[in-house]
């Protein structure tokens, strides 16, 4: 959903590595066993499309690369599994339909395993997965087709699995909303009819630090305050120029930024969503707009840490947010989501990394305390470090060279030297990521 308020929105091809290739032969097909390689879940879906982490390139899905995308995906959420779903994920991989006799078949296969597997998991790094997989074959078979030829609805229904296009949670949109009033939190009216809404402005030459690139070069602010409750919202619009689909994700908060809801320009259209533009957007009220768990990206994988707003302070758009709280939020606050309702998996916040030494990126960011390899890491750590922060230091568009971020030993290239103040701050956000203890450069 919001996640993609900082995805880097590149166009062009991705270019395999070759292990996706030795991927592809070392699955067996029949069984369903686990490739023996080390799979980095290094996809994300968003902006409508399918990015790689923590580079931000765009991916150009042909029929060509689809298998291959759809294989390093089945590795990725296979590795996800916990002994025990591992083996009923096996037993049920063994009652799919048929051999695979066709390259169309692997692709089927390839991507009901990701269901199943994403099914199983039951969490947000899998079902990210699963989004991306979804993405994969859209506008090449329905989805829910291949299931269906698969043979893998009975075992999916098990799994309390949602169908593709379900719209689950239509019904808690009022409840939802409710809550986020009741929180303090405001809850718009539409852009057209709701005074309270001001246009400040175009991100013009800065769209490039908010983690989508120059082609998408149409971006611009909307702010909200509610004068009773003191909160307020910031909407982020972005168009692409030839491009049909716009997005606006629109972030409210109570004043002190302590609670957050989330929407988007997508509203439900019979069983099933549809995002809509710009221009109708700004007529909708907000009671027509999809509730969060239905909408086509999940934020709790990207808005975390002590305040729901993810950007860098001193861009436009982090002074326009700066603008309407009078206080900058603690950095040992986390902010929690408004009650999404009762289903299983509400979405949760972390509390913060509090080092013994609050330097370098903790000089400005309060960070969450995620669990090992947590999709935040590469959708937001990595990819700000090697892309557009400290401020002041990436050109806009980097050319190659080392990246920034600690090797093994925790040491960084010498390109690096004068930003040796983060250093340490990046090696503990490494530490975090990994799950594994920090190791501190002997040289640097």
């Amino acid at each position: 959903m919001l996640g993609h308020w900082r995805i880097i929105a590149a166009s062009g091809a991705l270019l395999i590595a070759a292990y996706v290739s030795t991927l592809l032969m070392a699955g067996d097909e029949g069984s369903g066993n686990l490739p023996p390689l080390a799979i980095s879940c290094d996809l994300v879906a968003a902006y409508g499309g399918i990015f790689e982490v923590p580079s931000g390139v765009e991916i150009n899905v042909t029929d060509q690369n689809r298998g291959e995308l759809l294989e390093r995906v089945r590795g990725c959420v296979e590795s996800l599994l916990v002994e025990e779903a591992s083996g009923r994920y096996r037993q049920t991989v063994d009652t799919l339909n048929g051999p695979v006799v066709s390259g169309a078949d692997r692709v089927e296969r390839s991507f009901v395993k990701i269901e199943l597997a994403a099914a199983l998991a039951n969490t947000d790094a899998a079902k990210q997965q699963r989004n991306v997989a979804r993405r994969l074959v859209s506008g090449w078979h329905e989805a829910k087709d291949i299931i269906e030829r698969q043979g893998a609805g009975p075992a999916l229904k098990e799994s309390d699995w949602p169908a593709v296009g379900e719209a689950k949670h239509r019904d808690d949109v009022p409840a939802y909303q409710k809550a986020c009033r009741d929180a303090g939190v405001p809850v718009p009216g539409s852009f057209v009819t709701d005074p309270r809404w001001t246009n400040r402005g175009d991100l013009d030459s800065e769209t490039h630090q908010y983690f989508f690139r120059s082609d998408w070069p149409d971006a611009e602010v909307w702010t909200y305050r509610d004068n009773v409750s003191g909160g307020f919202c910031v909407a982020l619009v972005r168009r692409k120029p030839g491009w049909p689909v716009q997005y606006v994700g629109t972030i409210c908060a109570d004043k002190l930024q302590k609670k957050a809801c989330f929407f988007d320009n997508i509203v439900y259209e019979g069983s099933a969503t549809k995002r809509i533009s710009w221009d109708d957007f700004k007529t909708r009220d907000f009671s027509e707009l999809v509730h969060p768990k239905d909408g086509e990206d999940r934020c709790n994988v990207c808005h975390l840490g002590n305040n729901p707003f993810i950007v860098h302070p001193k861009t436009l758009l982090g002074q326009t947010i700066k603008s309407m709280y009078a206080e900058d939020v603690p950095k040992s606050q986390t902010f929690e989501f408004v009650g999404l309702g009762n289903e299983r998996d509400p979405w949760s916040n972390f509390g913060p990394i509090i080092p013994p030494d609050a330097g370098g990126c903790f000089k400005c960011h309060g960070l969450p305390q995620v669990t090992t390899n947590h999709k935040f890491c590469s959708s937001i750590i990595e990819m700000a470090a090697n892309r557009t922060m400290p401020p002041g230091h990436w050109p806009p568009e980097p050319k190659g060279g080392p990246w920034f971020w600690p090797d093994a030993n925790g040491c960084f290239a010498k390109d690096f030297a004068a930003l040796a103040d983060y250093f340490p701050s990046l090696v503990k956000l490494k530490s975090v990521c990994s799950g594994k203890v920090e190791k501190i450069c002997p040289t640097q």
